[in-house]
């Protein structure tokens, strides 16, 4: 699914009242038809609509009109943050009047309080805003967030910027529930924007399918549709039709770490597996993991040598691989030896980050998988989420690597365009699952898998394996073993 900015969203508003052949106001009847048929609100509940004189606000007027005509108790409180109105909140304020509801214009000594019985529906501003809310919106804003009742906002919470960051708490609608116009929106996954944006749903209001794909973009929402990606197997093959990988990794005390990724890498379907380790792990590894192969490096406890009997098809390397200066020199010259993509996960990212001139020895289109704080170490702080952004797509760029940034909505990046996985999950916040998803990548690079289509693939079976946990079990008690266990559902 393809995200847009704010200019692009109205370009696909405009393009598709043109297409249609339909007018603005008939358009907005549309949205808001389809979200009241989408709301699904007890009518016990006070409806408490907060509308802008903008097209948002329209929407909510309607929104409005259709509720009391349906037997709902309403009020509907006008925000007037600008002496401009818009055209079609006009027509809908005035449709509005004709009926027995009680309409209210605020202003900023505006006082009201609302009770778990009141449901508030949040339709002040929409993807037009450009700077932070100010005077009776900002007023309204704050009354809406100190109230005890549940809040529902129109296709995007009232003051928040549809594409860049603007974390200001008092200025911004905190929405339980955004019901959000055909797709969301690219600050929805930003991290410091969770608190306004609790859960979003899309509601399909029939924009113009042509238009939509007509119109370019970078940044791109990962579905299910990425399972197309897939390869179907041949029932003539055989384990040397789906590669050798080779899990580099563990050190004394994290050992558990490369036994993960190599059942990660088997499980997603590697034809063999071989893992390099230190070693004190040589025992443990060939008891819990039968299926797989085990050359054990000449050092007790870290790796100071890798020294290989055969050509592996895809590798991983990092994953409790500790950072002692033996095992950082081995890791140079290894990584001076390599041609082809390969994956780069923990340890192997903080060498990088204390090492930053081995990047250049990275083999294109490798795969990096820090999460924030490894990617901080790497490219420096950032000061919100719209800067990170251009952090993944620069980096990721400049050195010609595939780069995964892991978290609740993991964001991978080609250096061309961004994809984000919409998939957040606590029951991944666990030690070992970050190896698991470097055996899983190196598992589907094994495959010969493209390196961004292995990155795809990977992160949304990841994620939807713990998606499937979930359901069966609370978020807290899944292990990184139960994805192994989980993966390669249909």
């Amino acid at each position: 699914m393809k995200l847009f900015n704010a200019q692009q969203i109205r370009d696909i508003d405009r393009q598709t009242i043109i297409n249609q052949k339909i007018t603005s106001d008939e358009l907005m009847e549309r949205a808001a038809s389809r979200l009241f048929n989408t709301l699904k609100i007890s009518k016990n509940k006070r409806i408490q609509i907060f509308c802008g004189v903008g097209n948002n606000g329209g929407d909510g007027l309607v929104l409005a009109r259709l509720f009391h005509q349906n037997g709902y108790h309403i009020n509907c409180f006008i925000v007037p943050f600008s002496t401009k109105t818009s055209t079609d909140f006009d027509i809908n304020l005035h449709r509005l009047m004709q009926l027995n509801i009680n309409i209210q214009i605020l202003d900023e000594n505006f006082r009201q309080s609302f009770t778990s019985k009141d449901l508030i529906i949040d339709a002040i501003f929409g993807t037009g805003l450009s700077r932070p809310a100010e005077g009776v919106a900002k007023q309204a804003i704050k009354l809406i967030n100190q109230s005890k009742s549940i809040t529902y906002s129109v296709d995007v919470p009232s003051g928040l910027f549809v594409d860049k960051s603007n974390n200001i708490d008092d200025s911004i609608v905190k929405s339980d529930v955004v019901y959000t116009f055909q797709f969301p929106k690219i600050s929805f996954f930003f991290p410091e924007n969770f608190k306004y944006v609790k859960e979003f749903a899309c509601v399909d209001i029939g924009l113009d399918k042509k238009v939509i794909k007509q119109i370019s973009t970078n940044l791109f929402l990962i579905d299910s549709s990425v399972k197309k990606l897939l390869k179907p197997r041949n029932k003539f093959s055989h384990k040397g039709n789906f590669g050798h990988a080779l899990l580099i990794g563990g050190s004394y005390g994290k050992i558990g770490a490369n036994i993960l990724a190599s059942k990660a890498a088997m499980k997603i379907g590697a034809g063999l597996v071989t893992s390099y380790i230190p070693r004190c792990g040589y025992t443990a590894f060939q008891s819990s993991f039968p299926e797989g192969m085990v050359i054990a490096d000449k050092s007790n406890k870290k790796i100071t040598s890798i020294d290989l009997n055969f050509d592996p098809d895809a590798i991983g390397i990092g994953q409790g691989l500790g950072t002692h200066s033996k095992t950082v020199q081995t890791f140079k010259r290894f990584l001076k030896r390599q041609k082809n993509a390969m994956v780069l996960d923990a340890d192997a990212l903080n060498i990088l980050a204390k090492k930053p001139e081995y990047i250049k020895f990275i083999p294109e289109k490798s795969i990096l998988t820090p999460h924030p704080r490894e990617f901080k170490r790497l490219v420096g702080v950032w000061k919100n989420d719209e800067e990170k952004i251009k952090k993944i797509l620069n980096f990721s760029k400049k050195h010609n690597i595939i780069l995964i940034l892991k978290g609740a909505y993991t964001m991978i990046s080609d250096g061309k365009n961004i994809y984000v996985n919409n998939a957040p999950n606590a029951a991944l916040a666990k030690a070992g699952s970050g190896d698991v998803l470097t055996g899983i990548l190196t598992g589907l690079l094994t495959q010969n898998y493209k390196p961004v289509h292995a990155a795809l693939l990977g992160v949304f079976l990841h994620s939807e394996t713990a998606k499937k946990f979930t359901k069966k079990y609370h978020d807290f008690a899944m292990t990184a073993k139960d994805i192994i266990k989980e993966l390669g559902f249909k």
